[in-house]
């Protein structure tokens, strides 16, 4: 696939002419790197950010004593992170992928610049952002109104979208392998809580682990 054609799938440039794109292009750089490998650390001077092509990168933070705290996954065609389209300062994670991994980088200088001398892209990339919040606001509705179990079916079916592969028509694999501890943290819910909802998943069917720990999910399944 062409470059012109990845970016045209990324959420955020999706409304830009052919000739916008073009300018786009001109500032993008295309790495490849291995399983395992930092892009950047929390608390670095934020100069890039970053277009998946393919692969999947965690967002993570660690507290005082060491333990991980995930923030968040991202996939195919998602960007991140999205704070620094318009904002200076640090990284506030850290961030590795998790499977060999494609994407493009831009450099903050080099799109505001660009965002400058073409301020119809300038407009849409507002407009983006306005979706990214309404988003956010669902989500944090869903945390405030929604029980546990149904959090929990929400990340997943996030998850699902984000970072699933189709085994059949109903039932989904999600490509990362994630602990019990890991959807915890995900939510801000205690361990416990989602090991005794994922035990009551799979006695309803909609949960299932293939022989290497990775989690199916039947949404057929899944009433709402």
């Amino acid at each position: 696939m062409s470059l012109s054609k990845h970016l045209k799938s990324i959420k955020m440039f999706e409304t830009l002419t052919d000739q916008e794109l073009k300018s786009i292009e001109q500032i993008c750089k295309t790495r490849r790197v291995v399983r395992q490998t930092h892009l950047f650390y929390e608390q670095e001077t934020l100069t890039h950010f970053y277009f998946i092509l393919s692969g999947d990168v965690k967002i993570y933070r660690v507290d005082q004593e060491g333990r991980e705290q995930i923030i968040n996954y991202f996939g195919t065609h998602e960007m991140f992170p999205h704070h620094a389209l318009f904002r200076t300062g640090q990284y506030p994670a850290n961030a590795i992928t998790v499977s060999d991994t494609e994407f493009i980088t831009i450099e903050k200088g080099e799109f505001e610049e660009m965002l400058i001398a073409q301020p119809e892209v300038m407009i849409k990339m507002v407009r983006y952002l306005g979706d990214l919040i309404v988003d956010l606001q669902k989500r944090l509705q869903q945390k405030v109104l929604s029980s546990t179990t149904q959090q929990i079916l929400h990340l997943l079916r996030r998850l699902c979208k984000s970072h699933g592969s189709a085994i059949d028509h109903d039932r989904t694999l999600i490509r990362l392998k994630l602990t019990k501890q890991d959807l915890a943290n995900m939510l801000g819910l205690t361990r416990e809580t989602v090991s005794r909802n994922v035990s009551h998943f799979k006695a309803e069917g909609i949960v299932e682990e293939d022989q290497d720990g990775y989690l199916i999910i039947n949404q057929s399944k899944i009433k709402w």
